[in-house]
């Protein structure tokens, strides 16, 4: 059967339509990836236009920054990318243009509002996110993955922030430094250990602290559960969740009980629990 001629006319003008469009906002993309390419603190700024028949959505912005990101040069990079009406589907933000070298800070947003508009608030805790990465030293072998917020969410009071190392070690170092460079913030840390023994990582620790937590005299108890071969350790402000593996030592929850108890924490313990059933975190 034959298409009705005005069904073929029709269908012709909404795919005109949607190439207009998406041809459209690829001259205003690029415009706005030169002008943030422009600005200081902005290593590089491109725009990645969608082929074929693809709604401007589906653009994508990607933009690299400084590492040492100045808190008025963050301001300006937001102010920017506000401006003009442009959508994507992707943007992504990151301290270095290869996401996979050791010691970068990424997020990668979906913009609620369909814009390529940036939170003023979430690129200053970037900022402040880098330099706590500085904090850790050139050999820090782990990223951290920030949670920027949206524009119209410019008074959430939580930092999402997740990493991952091979010594897990330095998983602790990390959320210390994040605690230091952010004192009255609520943190919602995860950190996985990417062991060397082939084996798939784990979420190894975790926390969720309050904007007046103190981490500080926890460090102990945690470092020593760590050197003890726990398995997952969870912060909720002073209550300590640990995990006890199959080769943790038989004394191990006397001492990090002892220790608990000098740093004012409350501590529970856990049996070792299968791969399979190991949560995010205790708590979840």
């Amino acid at each position: 059967m034959r298409a009705r001629p005005s069904a073929v006319i029709l269908l012709g003008l909404s795919t005109a339509v949607l190439l207009t469009a998406c041809v459209g906002q690829a001259p205003a993309l690029q415009s706005l990836a030169s002008r943030l390419d422009g600005l200081p603190g902005v290593v590089s700024a491109r725009a990645e236009l969608a082929g074929g028949g693809v709604t401007p959505a589906e653009h994508r912005l990607w933009v690299v920054v400084d590492p040492g990101l100045r808190e008025a040069d963050a301001r300006r990079i937001a102010e920017v990318s506000c401006e003009g009406e442009v959508e994507v589907s992707t943007m992504s933000v990151a301290t270095n243009d290869d996401t996979s070298t050791p010691g970068t800070v990424l997020d990668v947003l979906t913009p609620e509002s369909g814009t390529t508009c940036l939170s003023e608030t979430g690129l200053v805790r970037l900022a402040g996110v880098s330099a706590a990465m500085q904090q850790l030293g050139a050999d820090f072998d782990g990223r951290f993955s920030v949670s920027l917020l949206d524009p119209a969410r410019d008074d959430e009071e939580e930092l999402l922030i997740s990493t991952s190392s091979v010594e897990r070690g330095r998983l602790l170092d990390a959320l210390d430094a994040l605690r230091r460079e952010f004192p009255d913030l609520a943190l919602d840390y995860r950190a996985t250990w990417d062991r060397d023994d082939g084996l798939p990582g784990t979420v190894h620790l975790a926390a969720v602290l309050s904007a007046d937590a103190d981490l500080a005299p926890l460090l102990p108890l945690v470092e020593r559960a760590q050197e003890l071969g726990t398995g997952t350790v969870a912060i909720e402000d002073d209550l300590v969740t640990i995990e006890l593996l199959d080769e943790t030592p038989v004394n191990a929850t006397a001492e990090l009980t002892a220790l608990a108890s000098q740093a004012g924490a409350t501590l529970e313990v856990q049996p070792p629990l299968p791969a399979t059933a190991r949560p995010v975190a205790p708590w979840q």
